[in-house]
């Protein structure tokens, strides 16, 4: 009957690590950064920013955002965005996080849907204008993309009216220029960290079942 001892100590403590891991998969599923891709197309340049970012420049980036960030007000998460990076071109912003905008609006109203990113972002200066704000503004004119105020996932490209980007530039004495145009895609960067965590404690509560079939196998001695 010894023998029968560190064995089922062993379990319990297996047991213990596999719930575990089940119970933190469950809370990462409703608090856990999401991180977007995304792609598009300039059609629009102020004239001081030409040279530098022609029509022709090519749009990617991605930004990542906690979606357990309180809402504050209807539908604001200010702080919300954890991340952002832009290229245009060759040319490369990131998020500023000693910036003053960093707040992710989400608007469901039956006269207009919007998801709409705005970011604080840092680089290098063209000319006398230095970068200084990011917004991505998903919209839908028939209110039918977005259901509620939640921080979920951004609408799917395919229910929206149209998808705006734009980066302002502003020089010492407080005038703006900015770049802007339309996204094209929009891809969810896999692997939530909660599926992570719930496969290894899947795969936790599978070896204890294969360990506790062994065990009624093996005959065990007095």
């Amino acid at each position: 009957m010894q023998m029968k001892k560190p064995s089922s100590i062993k379990g319990l403590i297996l047991s213990t690590i596999a719930l575990s891991f089940l119970f933190l998969s469950g809370n990462a599923a409703h608090a856990a950064l999401v991180t977007y891709s995304f792609s598009g197309s300039v059609s629009d340049v102020n004239r001081p920013l030409r040279a530098t970012l022609p029509f022709t420049s090519s749009v990617s980036g991605t930004f990542q955002y906690d979606n357990a960030t309180p809402q504050v007000g209807n539908g604001r998460y200010p702080g919300a965005v954890q991340n952002l990076s832009l290229t245009i071109g060759t040319y490369v912003v990131n998020l500023d996080p000693m910036g003053d905008t960093n707040v992710i609006r989400i608007i469901d109203n039956p006269s207009g849907d919007v998801f709409r990113l705005s970011t604080s972002v840092n680089g290098s200066p063209i000319g006398a204008y230095e970068p200084t704000l990011f917004r991505l503004d998903l919209s839908d004119e028939d209110g039918l993309a977005i259901t509620g105020t939640a921080l979920n996932n951004p609408p799917s490209l395919g229910d929206l009216s149209s998808t705006r980007w734009r980066l302002v530039f502003e020089n010492i004495g407080g005038g703006t220029v900015r770049i802007q145009g339309a996204i094209n895609s929009l891809t969810a960067v896999p692997l939530p960290a909660a599926v992570i965590l719930f496969g290894a404690g899947l795969i936790s509560l599978v070896g204890l079942g294969a360990g506790g079939l062994r065990n009624l196998r093996r005959p065990h001695q007095a």
